[in-house]
């Protein structure tokens, strides 16, 4: 092994080799056979190669470039017959003949049956001879001229002299040539990134604006896939947004989880990563065959990572640290995008269910009694407070004929508008059945098999109703399911009207109990939802029956709205800052004395 110039017996052809040279010492010229004049790096690769090799009378030329970020080495063979690129090979930075020779900043010449220096890393083809030249712009080593198996044996002294000679033109050319190319790349790149600022400034949705992404993104990233997922903080899951170039019956590769393939290791620590060939990444969850290599960044909105820009394509190490960066422009660009339309479906979705829910409180409101009617003998109130803007509790006063009045009050299970709908459809089935005068147990049966039939088995209503008939001073009722009402008698003792049976909708066939009871002056009956009795101290402590007994005992002597403000006020106080969990619905029935 040497570096030095060495003679050699065997000489080319003169006039040959000063034609290569006169070609070569053109190259960077702007009338040359250059990329000035091509304005085609690749051309000038091919001008190159094939100027060395008359030069020097060899087998193969290569020539290396550092890539962009300078941790991979680029050369292109040529198809000698018809010109064309016929491939492409790629070095780490210090591996191979021209590794070796661009990071010892040495030449390198090897003979026939020489051994290649100790500290060569990598695997190196099987070759006779070779020389090794590295190229140098503004006093930085960026590439190397390899030239392998000199016809006729080792490579001369005067082929050395010669190539280094060359050298010099060919970093002079290249350097022209890499200059105007990221000249040209950054033009590009701001031609673009000016163009996905118009389009995200007009009023697309966001299927448009990620199809615009794409396609910008292409001209400057060469990619056979791109995908996009959000992270949901909640499942932990990665939901695809927007792909393409993924062949059908993809959908199983795109269920991924934070943490799982190279997309959700992404999204788990928020870095980038550049993967040169999947298959030896087990990181890796194939949904294309066709992948080599793969590029993923994080999509960061206000320091959060909610999603992950992924690109795939079927060359190996087909992306660098130049493409990771517009990669990362585009995904601030997509996760923005995102994130407003995200903020105009919330607020059209808002919108939406603030009309749905002022419709739902009208048809509520339309069917809960605007006051409690006069009845003689007797003093009413009714009132429900919902715990969201719709609630499921219900009540209502009846007429039944000249001297009985339905009393009824009844819970939905669930809340908000679902709640609200089941509890219109109940309150129709209802009335309706009441109207056509069947009796109370007839009543709770049609309208459990009608609700049993028409809601989900987790769905069901619990109901107390009872008809009063204030001539008589009697109270007749059945429980589905319902709290107990508190029957106060006027000499202090409590009695639950507890006879009924199970809550409607449960079972198909349920039959109920009817029960009347006896009503004196001074005697108060007090009908409530769970949302009384259910509601907690910030420790959890109910308020419970006992205590609504005694809230019920000191306002008896108050009218019937007082009583019922009474203790909407004491719950409500029981609740504290956190406020009650539940809807209030009450009824208050009091018999007047004399």
């Amino acid at each position: 092994m040497s570096d030095t110039p060495r003679s050699d017996p065997v000489e080319p052809d003169e006039s040959q080799r000063e034609a290569a040279l006169r070609s070569l010492s053109v190259l960077g010229t702007p009338s040359g056979d250059s990329f000035q004049s091509d304005a085609n790096l690749i051309d000038l690769l091919r001008a190159a190669s094939r100027h060395l090799r008359r030069l020097v009378e060899c087998r193969l030329v290569r020539i290396w470039v550092a890539r962009r970020g300078g941790d991979r080495l680029v050369a292109r063979l040529f198809d000698e017959e018809h010109g064309a690129v016929a491939g492409e090979l790629r070095l780490a930075r210090g591996e191979g003949l021209a590794g070796w020779a661009i990071a010892q900043e040495r030449s390198l010449r090897l003979g026939p049956g020489e051994p290649p220096p100790a500290d060569l890393v990598g695997v190196t083809e099987t070759f006779q001879s070779a020389l090794v030249i590295p190229l140098f712009r503004r006093g930085d080593v960026f590439g190397a001229i390899e030239c392998l198996d000199r016809k006729g044996g080792s490579f001369s002294d005067a082929d050395f002299d010669h190539v280094d000679v060359a050298a010099e033109h060919v970093a002079f050319a290249l350097d022209n040539a890499l200059l105007y190319e990221e000249t040209e790349r950054r033009a590009l790149e701001k031609e673009v990134l000016l163009e996905i600022s118009k389009t995200l400034s007009a009023p697309l949705d966001l299927d448009e604006v990620l199809e615009a992404i794409f396609r910008s993104l292409r001209q400057v990233v060469r990619y056979a896939a791109a995908a996009i997922y959000l992270v949901n903080r909640s499942s932990q899951r990665l939901e695809l947004v927007r792909e393409a170039g993924y062949p059908e019956g993809s959908d199983e590769a795109f269920r991924l989880s934070v943490g799982e393939g190279i997309v959700g290791w992404v999204a788990k620590t928020g870095e980038a990563v550049i993967v040169p060939d999947v298959r030896r990444d087990p990181r890796y969850v194939s949904a294309r065959a066709e992948t080599r290599s793969e590029l993923a960044a994080p999509l960061v909105l206000e320091g959060r990572t909610i999603g992950v820009f992924n690109l795939e394509s079927d060359r190996e190490d087909a992306f660098h640290g130049g493409h990771l960066e517009m990669l990362a422009v585009f995904a601030a660009q997509a996760a923005v995008s995102i994130e407003r339309t995200r903020l105009t479906r919330e607020l059209l979705d808002r919108r939406r269910l603030e009309k749905e829910l002022a419709i739902a409180r009208e048809i509520q409101a339309s069917f809960l009694p605007k006051r409690a009617p006069e009845v003689p003998g007797f003093d009413l109130a009714g009132a429900t407070q919902p715990h969201d803007e719709v609630g499921g509790d219900y009540f209502d006063f009846i007429r039944v004929s000249d001297s009985r009045l339905g009393i009824a009050i009844a819970d939905v299970s669930g809340k908000g508008i679902p709640a609200a709908l089941i509890m219109a459809g109940f309150r129709m089935s209802l009335l309706a059945e009441i109207r056509n005068e069947f009796t109370m147990r007839a009543v709770m049966r049609k309208v459990n098999s009608l609700l049993h039939e028409s809601t989900e088995r987790d769905k069901f209503v619990t109901l107390f109703y009872g008809v009063l008939d204030w001539k008589n001073r009697s109270l007749s009722f059945s429980n589905a399911g319902h709290n107990p009402p508190l029957l106060l008698r006027a000499d202090g003792r409590v009695q639950y009207l507890l006879e009924g049976g199970v809550a409607l909708g449960v079972l198909p066939d349920a039959r109920y109990e009817e029960r009347p009871v006896a009503l004196h002056p001074g005697d108060v009956l007090l009908l409530y939802t769970d949302g009384v009795s259910e509601a907690e101290l910030p420790t959890g402590e109910q308020f419970g029956t006992e205590r609504l007994e005694r809230c019920l005992k000191r306002l008896a002597e108050g009218t019937a709205q007082e009583i019922l403000k009474g203790v909407v006020d004491e719950v409500t106080a029981y609740a504290g800052e956190h406020g009650v969990n539940d809807d209030l619905t009450l009824v208050v029935v009091k018999v007047r004395s004399g």
